[in-house]
């Protein structure tokens, strides 16, 4: 079982590579293929397009080649994508290529997070938490490691490094055993007609159904949340303060930092009050900590609610997919699969919409608009124990 916790916060740290990583050369890439700013933005929308339909069908390919091989598959893409980012000199090609890396890392993400929650049998929100940690270990590291290479003038390398280390992964995931968790990995052969009519018919209560579309609509609201933050930290703090621009740009760094200690800090404290309280603490403290950034009356007090609301927000995402997993046993690649595709569309949406609010509006309107996003939050957090509650006595009621 360490073995599997292993690979899997290792995984999470290349997954932490590969959203971050073009974002970090984009610069030195833009001049070198003589393209525009938007082109970039192209490039980065085709890789979280591909992510979109990696996370969609991921339950499909499990159900096809199981889960060993899936991860192994979506490795393989994502090793293929990094190499050609990283040495083909073809823009229309990158472009092709992207959205194929990007559906490996949300084939990755959507199949280890279900495994964690359905099948690991003690531990599970710590472990969920912990490769979270690896996922910001790894935003926080790659941008030092393109830094390094832009410094010595071959930035490109940044792509082959990582494909190297997601070829090493591959070789390892694909030839180790991983004891019990083996034939969990391995795809699950149909012993009979019947059983097959059985799994076929597997589908979820009409009281989970509120449930779900309510878990959903708050990994929207949460991702998109965590998205705005990192990409209008600067922007936000140039029109609220007068700081210099490299100082503004450490917010990102301040953000992601914070993030990472607060679910590095949430592995320890989650066993000892309960992955219920730690939510909800999370929920309610996120909303707290963007009310005082919104009512920030010098640049110390931003940085403090910026590292306070990353602190808060990094244990959200996985322990929401536990709680909502709960009650969905054999499930649990759907459900997870539904959530992460709607995190991904709020991590699209909600900044756009705060682009335009800070194009149109004076600064405080963003900064307010932050504070309904986590308001919005907590009211879908209420929501969430709510039909939990209804949910959890249904099941309880089937399985007596």
């Amino acid at each position: 079982m360490k073995k599997f916790v292993f690979f899997a916060c290792l995984i999470y740290c290349l997954n932490g590579f590969g959203h971050i990583i073009i974002g970090t050369v984009l610069e030195p890439m833009v001049k070198s293929y003589g393209i525009h700013y938007g082109d970039g933005g192209q490039l980065i929308m085709n890789q979280f397009l591909g992510f979109l339909v990696g996370v969609l069908f991921a339950p499909a390919i499990v159900n096809a080649i199981g889960r060993k091989m899936t991860i192994s598959l979506s490795l393989f893409l994502f090793t293929i994508a990094q190499f050609v980012l990283g040495s083909v000199h073809n823009w229309d090609l990158l472009l092709f290529i992207a959205p194929i890396g990007g559906a490996g890392i949300g084939i990755t993400e959507t199949v280890l997070a279900a495994l964690i929650v359905g099948h690991l049998k003690e531990r599970k929100a710590s472990t969920l938490v912990l490769t979270e940690v690896f996922f910001g270990v790894g935003a926080l590291v790659i941008p030092m490691i393109s830094a390094f290479f832009i410094l010595n003038g071959m930035w490109n390398a940044s792509f082959t490094t990582v494909a190297i280390l997601t070829s090493v992964t591959l070789i390892g995931w694909f030839l180790l055993s991983f004891g019990e968790m083996d034939p969990i990995l391995k795809k699950q052969v149909k012993v009979s007609k019947q059983n097959k009519e059985k799994n076929s018919r597997k589908q979820y209560p009409k009281k989970q159904i509120p449930l779900l579309v309510i878990g959903a609509f708050f990994f929207f609201m949460y991702v998109g949340t965590e998205m705005v933050l990192p990409n209008y930290l600067p922007t936000i703090l140039g029109k609220t303060t007068h700081l210099d621009v490299s100082t503004l740009a450490l917010s990102i760094t301040v953000f992601w930092l914070a993030m990472t200690i607060g679910r590095l800090c949430m592995t320890f404290i989650i066993d000892k009050i309960g992955y219920v309280k730690l939510f909800i603490i999370s929920c309610i403290g996120q909303f707290f900590a963007l009310v005082i950034f919104a009512l920030s009356p010098s640049a110390i007090v931003s940085y403090i609610a910026i590292f306070l609301t990353g602190l808060l927000m990094g244990g959200i995402f996985s322990i929401g997919l536990l709680i909502i997993n709960e009650n969905s046993a054999g499930l649990e690649e759907w459900t997870t699969s539904l959530l992460v595709a709607m995190g991904g569309l709020g991590g699209a949406f909600l900044p756009k919409i705060a682009g335009e609010l800070i194009d149109r509006f004076p600064i405080s309107v963003t900064l307010w608009a932050l504070v309904l996003f986590g308001f919005l939050l907590v009211v879908l957090m209420g929501a969430i124990f709510y039909y939990r509650k209804g949910t959890s006595e249904v099941v309880d009621k089937a399985t007596a």
